[in-house]
């Protein structure tokens, strides 16, 4: 009877930890009010290029190439919801990671650390804080878009997209703690990061369809939680063919985020406790 009381007395403490390493992380950020404004206009200008090399190769918007293999003509559409993908994970690849590294600049992980909740609720805040920022800067090149090339999508795929989506961070999370641990190891931890994010930006189809990758590329794709995100948002947003059932697509992203999330944490653990133990938490 008493064990209720308890559980909700928990797990509201770790919610608050959670929602406080966000709302410290926003203070960080709109500190630097400049850096801030150039970080929401950054990904506009790098979709630009995939736009207009698009519209250069098929020579306009539509392209029956295109058609053939998806299902659907409109490569700005089809491009540009691909891309937005790519801050998914670059948030898992890049800011989790680095917002250890952060920590240690600060010369406050040691203290973060310290904090009287488990490892992964501490990292949860900073998940939440990527995942509230992605959604930002999101927000302004759909924005963008529209108001030079607009974008034809079906609206009443946009509720099953956002529920493929939230499967899909719990899996990004799980690659968000594996990226974090290798910043208590080599404290340069975009050394990994780089090499990791090269080759999910290769197998995920952002910016082309799957059916272009040779074959064993296509198979281990298959592996990686954003072909799953892309293929099956732009499936219900622009009517993409996919060569697999949504029950299939939901089924693989939920085993694929469990086991990210266990790997993760697993790792991060491990790690986390070689380095305590080597007394080099800290060392940057």
């Amino acid at each position: 009877m008493n064990r209720l009381p308890r559980w909700w007395s928990r797990l509201r403490h770790y919610a608050g930890a959670v929602w406080a390493e966000n709302i410290k992380e926003w203070k960080l950020e709109l500190t630097y009010k400049a850096d801030f404004a150039r970080g929401l206009i950054d990904p506009v200008v790098y979709l630009l290029p995939y736009l207009l090399y698009g519209v250069a190769l098929v020579g306009g918007r539509s392209s029956e190439n295109l058609q053939r293999l998806v299902g659907t003509s409109d490569i700005i559409t089809f491009i540009t919801l691909g891309y937005v993908f790519i801050g998914f994970l670059n948030m898992a690849l890049w800011a989790m990671g680095f917002s250890l590294r952060k920590e240690q600049f600060y010369g406050t992980l040691e203290s973060v650390f310290a904090a009287p909740v488990p490892r992964w609720v501490f990292t949860m805040g900073m998940s939440l804080h990527s995942i509230l920022h992605q959604l930002l800067m999101i927000a302004v090149q759909i924005i963008f878009i529209l108001a030079i090339f607009s974008i034809r999508i079906n609206p009443l795929g946009l509720l099953p997209t956002l529920l493929v989506i939230a499967l899909m961070l719990v899996a990004l999370y799980g690659i968000g703690m594996f990226m974090a641990s290798f910043t208590l190891i080599f404290k340069q931890g975009w050394l990994v990061s780089e090499a990791l994010s090269s080759i999910l930006m290769i197998l995920t189809p952002i910016a082309y369809p799957l059916a272009v990758l040779p074959a064993f590329m296509q198979k281990a794709a298959l592996f990686v939680p954003t072909t799953y995100g892309i293929l099956t948002a732009r499936h219900f947003l622009m009517g993409e063919k996919i060569s697999f059932t949504l029950h299939d697509a939901l089924i693989r992203l939920a085993l694929l985020s469990l086991l990210w999330v266990a790997f993760g944490l697993a790792v991060f653990a491990l790690i986390e406790r070689q380095t305590r133990r080597a007394g080099t938490l800290s060392h940057y």
